[in-house]
C-alpha cells in the first residue's frame, strides 16, 4: 500500500494494530496455559475475549472507512513474542519466575497497544472519523484496564517472592539470585 495522504497513513497504522491484535489473540492462550496462578490465568483468558472484540472493533473501523481489513506486519509484537520464545529456549525458570516474566511481557504489550490506540484516536479525530474514534477509544479503555491489572498482579507476585525470602522460606536458585541482586541495589 502506498502511503500518500493522512488517510493512507491512518489505514496503514490501523493495519499494524490489527495485525498486533491478531498475533496477541494467538499468544494469549499459550501464556494462560503457562500460568499456574488462577488470577493471572483468568486475567489472560478474560483479555483474550476483549482482544477478540477489539479485532471486531478494528474491522468495523475499516468498514467505516470503506476499506477491507488489512494487516501490516507489527514487528513490535513479533519482537515481544520472539523475546518470550528465546527466554524459554535459554532458561528453565520456576513457575513463579515464568509468571513474572509473562506479566512483564504483557505489560510491555499493553504499553505498546495503549500508545498505538492513542495515536490512532488522534489521527481518526483529525480525519473526522468519529465512528473510528469511538471504536478505538473502547479498545484503548480495555488496554488501559488490562495494564493496570497486569501491574497489580506483578506487584503481588513481587511481594510474594520478597515475603518468602524475608520469612526464611527457601526460594529456587533463580529466585535467590534475583533477590540478592535486589538487595544489592542502593535504596533511594
Amino acid at each position: 500500500m502506498s502511503v500518500q495522504s493522512p488517510l493512507d497513513l491512518f489505514v496503514h497504522e490501523l493495519g499494524d494494530i490489527y495485525d498486533a491484535e491478531q498475533r496477541i489473540a494467538q499468544m494469549l492462550p499459550k501464556l494462560a496455559q503457562e500460568c499456574e496462578d488462577s488470577q493471572v490465568k483468568a486475567a489472560l483468558e478474560h483479555h483474550l475475549q476483549e482482544t477478540k472484540q477489539q479485532i471486531q472493533n478494528l474491522e468495523e473501523c475499516f468498514g467505516a472507512l470503506g476499506v477491507p481489513p488489512g494487516r501490516q506486519a507489527c514487528t513490535t509484537i513479533q519482537g515481544l513474542k520472539q523475546e518470550h520464545d528465546t527466554f524459554l529456549q535459554g532458561e528453565t525458570p520456576s513457575a513463579d519466575l515464568l509468571q513474572l516474566f509473562d506479566l512483564s511481557g504483557a505489560a510491555k504489550t499493553e504499553a505498546y497497544e495503549i500508545v498505538s490506540y492513542q495515536g490512532l484516536i488522534q489521527q481518526a479525530d483529525a480525519l473526522e472519523q468519529q465512528t473510528c474514534v469511538q471504536l478505538l477509544q473502547a479498545n484503548l479503555m480495555q488496554e488501559q484496564a488490562m495494564l493496570a491489572r497486569v501491574q497489580q498482579l506483578s506487584h503481588q507476585f513481587n511481594q510474594k517472592s520478597r515475603a518468602a525470602t524475608d520469612t526464611g522460606v527457601t526460594l529456587p536458585p533463580d529466585m535467590q539470585a534475583d533477590r540478592t541482586a535486589d538487595q544489592a541495589q542502593p535504596q533511594v
